[in-house]
Order: C-alpha cells, then sequence, then structure tokens
C-alpha cells in the first residue's frame, strides 16, 4: 500500500499544476485520455488501459497487472469569432477571442488486490472551459454579459473493479470533483447629461474551489477474440459554488460623474457571491468488432444528461443588483464516435476516428459566456508499449441565432476551431 500512496500524491500533485482548456460540448472538456484521444473517444468497449477509470471501471478487472498512466494535451484555441446579427444590441458589432494555449494533465493507476480485484486511482479534468474576448472595453456589445470566462475542474477517481467471470469485468467507482467558477463583465450607467449609456465599472467574480461527490459504474465483457462491448453510467454532481466579486471603476471622461458613480457603486469591495454548478449524469455504450488480429473497429453512444443543468445563476447575497445569470438552461445531448486501430507491427498501432456531438445549449442561452455548437472532430493516433499519440481537429458549426429577444440581445454568428494534441506515457 505504500506504494499506492505515492501514486496517490504524484497523480494529485500533477493534476493541479494546469487548468483546463475550452472545448465544450456544454461545460465539457477534451478527452481524458490520450489512445481514446486518437479514436475520437471510442473507446468504451476497450479500455485496455489505465484510463478505464474514467471510460469504463469494468474494463480494471481484466487487467493482468499493475499499470500507470500519465499524460498532458496541448490545447491550441485558435479562432473564435462573432459577428452580430440583428435585432438587438449586436446588430452590425464584431468580436474576437484571443488566442492561447493550455496544458490539461491526466494521471491513472491500477493495482491488483488479488486474482480477481482490481483498485484504481485516477486524476483528470473532465469539465472545463476558458474563453477571453479581445478589445471588450469599447465596442464589443458582448462585454456586459462577459470579457472571460473559465472552468477549472478536478475528479478524484477511486475505483473497485471484479472480474465475474474470464471475460466480464464490473467496476464500481467513486468521484470527487473539485471545481472553480471565474468569469468578469462590465456594468453600465447612464450619463444624466447625454441620457446614453456608458461603462461604469468591472465586476471580476472568482469562486474558491469548492467540492462534491459521485459516482460511476461500468461493465466491460468480451465475447471471444472478435466482439466485446461495453456500457458506463456517470451520476450527476452538483457543486455549491462560493467566492467574491470585486467592482473596479471604469472612468467615463466626466468627472461628476465618476465621482457620483463613486459614492454609489461599492467598488474596490470583496463582494460575497454564490452558485451551483449541475453537472450532468452521462452514459456511454460502445460496441468493438476485431475481424482480424491487427484491425480493431469500435462505436460509441454517448448520452449526457444536459437537461439536469437548468441555469448558472450567480448572486449576490448583499448586492443583488449584481445578480446574473451568464447562462440558461441545456437540453440532453448525444455523440456519436466511431474509431479504428490498425495493428503495423512491432507493438505499434495507427488509430483513427471521427465523432459527432451535439450541443446540448439552446439558441436562449447562447452568449460570450460559452458559445457553443454541435462540432465535427477528426482524430488521428500513434502507440506502442509505453507511448501514446494523439490528436484531434475541433471543428464547431458556425452557429447563427437570430430570435433572443430584448434591447440588450446579443444575436449572431458564431464561428471558429480548435487543435489538440497530446502525449502519454504508460509503464
Amino acid at each position: 500500500m505504500r506504494r499506492l500512496g505515492r501514486w496517490t500524491l504524484g497523480l494529485t500533485t500533477l493534476a493541479l499544476l494546469t487548468a483546463a482548456p475550452a472545448r465544450p460540448q456544454g461545460l465539457s472538456g477534451p478527452e481524458t485520455g490520450i489512445k481514446a484521444m486518437g479514436m475520437a473517444g471510442a473507446w468504451t468497449a476497450q479500455a485496455n488501459d489505465p484510463t478505464a477509470i474514467f471510460y469504463n471501471p469494468g474494463g480494471l478487472a481484466l487487467f493482468k497487472k499493475g499499470k500507470l498512466t500519465a499524460g498532458f494535451s496541448a490545447f491550441y484555441h485558435n479562432e473564435s469569432q462573432y459577428q452580430g446579427l440583428p435585432p438587438g444590441a449586436g446588430t452590425g458589432t464584431t468580436g474576437q477571442q484571443e488566442q492561447f494555449f493550455t496544458w490539461p494533465v491526466h494521471a491513472f493507476a491500477v493495482k491488483p488486490l488479488g486474482p480477481k480485484l482490481k483498485l484504481g486511482l485516477g486524476v483528470s479534468s473532465p469539465y472545463a472551459f476558458k474563453n477571453q474576448w479581445e478589445n471588450v472595453d469599447n465596442t464589443f456589445p458582448g462585454r456586459f454579459a462577459s470579457k472571460r470566462s473559465e472552468l477549472q475542474t478536478y475528479d478524484t477517481n477511486v475505483t473497485l473493479s471484479w472480474q465475474a467471470t474470464p471475460n466480464l469485468g464490473l467496476g464500481l467507482s467513486g468521484i470527487y470533483r473539485n471545481s472553480k467558477l471565474s468569469y468578469a463583465r462590465n456594468l453600465a450607467g447612464i450619463n444624466p447629461a447625454t441620457g446614453l449609456s456608458v461603462d461604469v465599472g468591472s465586476l471580476s467574480m472568482e469562486t474558491d474551489y469548492n467540492g462534491a461527490f459521485g459516482g460511476q459504474v461500468g461493465l466491460l465483457h468480451k465475447i471471444g477474440k472478435t466482439f466485446a462491448w461495453g456500457f458506463v453510467y456517470r451520476s450527476p454532481i452538483d457543486v455549491e459554488q462560493t467566492g467574491a466579486g470585486r467592482l473596479t471603476q471604469i472612468s467615463t471622461g466626466n468627472s461628476q460623474l465618476d465621482q457620483l458613480n463613486r459614492a454609489t457603486f461599492p467598488y474596490d469591495t470583496d463582494l460575497p457571491l454564490a452558485t451551483t454548478i449541475r453537472y450532468p449524469a452521462s452514459a456511454s455504450l460502445g460496441i468493438a468488432l476485431s475481424p482480424s488480429e491487427k484491425l480493431l473497429i469500435e462505436t460509441d453512444v454517448g448520452w449526457s444528461g444536459w437537461s439536469h443543468f437548468k441555469d448558472l445563476n450567480v448572486s449576490f447575497p448583499t448586492h443583488a443588483s449584481f445578480n446574473n445569470t451568464p447562462q440558461g438552461p441545456y437540453d440532453d445531448a448525444l455523440a456519436y464516435r466511431l474509431g479504428v486501430r490498425l495493428g503495423i507491427g512491432k507493438g505499434m498501432q495507427l488509430r483513427f476516428g471521427y465523432a459527432f456531438e451535439e450541443t446540448p445549449q439552446a439558441d436562449d442561452s447562447l452568449s460570450p459566456f460559452l458559445p457553443d455548437a454541435n462540432r465535427s472532430i477528426v482524430s488521428l493516433g500513434f502507440g506502442r508499449d509505453w507511448l501514446d499519440i494523439g490528436f484531434q481537429y475541433v471543428a464547431p458549426e458556425n452557429r447563427i441565432v437570430r430570435s433572443i429577444q430584448g434591447a440588450n440581445a446579443l444575436n449572431g454568428a458564431y464561428s471558429g476551431n480548435s487543435y489538440l494534441l497530446g502525449i502519454s506515457i504508460t509503464k
């Protein structure tokens, strides 16, 4: 157990070194495992490396010995643009997000407790996003909804998996999810001399890291050498977040108005805030066929119960006028994945994949805080006994919305794409 204790410390430290990127299907982050990344996430019916702790805990039972996997992903947020359309405040305006790299990490370890029982421990970041808009203090109308936003999560997953038969594994996991949310938006006031709206402050909001528990169950069943199927279910997790906001004054260019605003608004003071992030239940069913020793084809269908996410309401108990709902309700969403694994000799493999993921975000919930859309994912991967490399190109559909009502509505077209390169080592 000393060795497992060292693994626990190492995995937790590794995960806390880095934040996670933006590639949301809802609030979801990138692929957790690099082998799965190369097959566009089609991994439920394979789950044959330690990332099975996340993808299908039933797979751990079929391991012959202990293993450790650690890896990272270099995520490049290439572009995200907004073109305002009528009706509403966005008409005729434009916006663009900053380009950036992030480096999310993951680590998983498996230890046999006997011939039929395996223990697994993993740390990963399954939910995450980050958005940063350029030149938001002047012309971008979305600055009153969000100038920047970021969600960071870290899951610690403890798994027990039992080998019910030589070809059937059953797994049960406990999950502790720790998350933190931050975002900023401008506040508007009225210039009494002109009757026009002016920016009077920038409200930056940040929660502490808060956590809650959930769980998952999974099974993996191999039938001969040519067929396998797997199923996994993860429970919803609700994290009650607390933190503080801080309002910084923006000069209007009118000293008298600035003095009046200074006396009216609680600038440069920590303002308590609270919100609840409702992470969805999810399930995946995978089928893998292996027509030859060198070829395997897997297809997965995934479901995310995003209707559990009613909204994201940020409340200020002492200053209710600052209350804000940057995200409205979501709908349940499906994902379809196809992956191919091809052996090329000397223990090496090539992997290919395609996935289509539905967005859970309804038109009325679309905003600069988290613009999302249906997306296609094309993937490539390479592996050998100890090394795996994966690549994904993520191409969301152009999202055009004209149905949002109200003078402050941000109707328009959102577009963008991103790239993900991952590397992991297994021993």
